[in-house]
């Protein structure tokens, strides 16, 4: 019983010794399980109580609305009640009637009716002639310093009204496409370079009156507009990614690439979709992953962009759902056992614990080994060297003492 006990002692060092090995070896892949087994998935009743309470009931509702498809929200009953809230808020009289007074006085509202009243006086020339008007008094009646770009995109808002009327609507894209451009800078969501960009090409065309230079961006636009689902406070959020206007054709392929999903991957990815789409354009896992990453915050976006929506997804896979990670992981480095026994010590513990175990893994064959060649060497002590007297010759007969007394003459 004792020998058993001893030999099952040993066994398990060495396996303590052999699982300590593999983590230290590989560390890195260790501290990303780590990382991963740490994410928490997004509240998002935080952020739309927040928004509720600020008075923005419509980007609430959409916040919720995006984290109803997965399921540890869908089955939230706190987030029913809240959205119910929410949408009577919104379609109370007295709020449409001042969102749409906002959208038409100032351009900017809380919901789609105040983007409809924008823009559609944009469209008839109103919004056009009202942001010039006011530019040219701020410049020459008060001599204030005017909003170059909204003045250079009404000066082309009112040659592609003339164009439009004139060409029975060829020019609708670039009306529609000034239309949106300045509703979105409107609520701060073009970056000074995009708007830098923009103002080159849309002067030129007010001047000369000719929409080519314009005519890239407002396809690009125009292309982006067609995605399913995309919002105009999404594509708004797509602007504001943009750095110049060549980034107008990145987005039309994150649009094409995330199709119905573009508007909730821009609004609560951020950048990380955009750079993903740059970096893994032809993965076949990128808006699966994205659609995982996107739950657990900044932290899953992070992680997603360090590792690879392919790698990714294992990771997941390993630490979230471990029940079903029964294999070898990590090009068969690693096991789910080794992840789940590893991620509840630090580096430290586990080189001091392989260290111990590998004492003994290594040290009793050694200690039995050093045992056996001593006890062999005192063993050839006592009875001689046979080997070496076969080697040299000498005859092995044995002794026989002489049957005469005094023994041979």
């Amino acid at each position: 019983m004792g020998r058993m006990l001893k030999i099952g002692v040993y066994l398990g060092a060495v396996a303590i010794f052999i699982l300590c090995g593999a983590a230290l070896i590989n560390r890195h892949e260790v501290a990303l399980i780590r990382q991963f087994a740490a994410m928490q998935q997004v509240d998002p009743l935080i952020k739309a109580k927040e928004l509720e309470a600020a008075g923005e009931y419509c980007q609430a509702i959409e916040y919720l609305e995006y984290f109803q498809d997965y399921d540890y929200v869908k089955s939230d009953p706190e987030v029913s009640l809240l959205s119910a809230r929410l949408k009577d808020k919104r379609e109370s009289l007295s709020f449409i009637g001042s969102d749409i007074a906002s959208g038409i006085l100032k351009g900017k509202g809380a919901c789609a009716e105040a983007l409809v009243s924008a823009t559609a006086s944009d469209f008839f020339l109103v919004g056009d002639v009202r942001d010039l008007a006011l530019g040219m008094t701020k410049k020459y009646y008060y001599g204030e310093e005017a909003d170059e770009f909204t003045m250079a995109l009404a000066s082309v808002g009112i040659v592609a009204a003339g164009v439009a009327y004139m060409s029975g609507g060829a020019a609708v894209p670039v009306k529609g496409s000034v239309s949106l451009l300045k509703a979105a800078n409107k609520v701060g969501k073009l970056p000074p370079s995009l708007q830098k960009s923009l103002v080159k090409v849309f002067k030129e065309a007010g001047r000369t009156g000719d929409l080519k230079p314009v005519m890239p961006a407002a396809r690009s636009l125009y292309a982006i507009s067609r995605t399913p689902n995309l919002k105009a406070r999404e594509m708004f959020s797509m602007l504001s990614l943009s750095k110049n206007i060549g980034d107008f054709k990145v987005m039309e392929k994150v649009a094409s690439t995330y199709g119905p999903k573009t508007g909730k991957f821009i609004q609560l990815g951020g950048d990380a979709p955009v750079s993903l789409v740059r970096r893994f354009p032809h993965n076949k896992q990128l808006v699966t992953s994205v659609d995982t990453a996107i739950k657990y915050g900044s932290e899953g976006t992070n992680l997603l962009a360090k590792t690879g929506p392919t790698k990714f997804m294992r990771y997941v896979t390993l630490t979230k759902y471990s029940a079903r990670a029964g294999r070898s992981v990590w090009e068969g480095r690693l096991s789910s056992l080794l992840v789940k026994t590893l991620q509840l010590f630090p580096e430290r513990a586990i080189a001091g614990i392989g260290l111990l175990s590998g004492l003994i893994a290594v040290g009793v064959p050694v200690g039995w080994l050093f045992r056996r060649v001593r006890f062999r060497r005192a063993r050839l002590s006592r009875t001689g060297h046979p080997d070496i007297r076969q080697q040299s010759g000498v005859s092995q007969v044995p002794f026989r003492p002489s049957p005469f007394p005094g023994g041979p003459r």
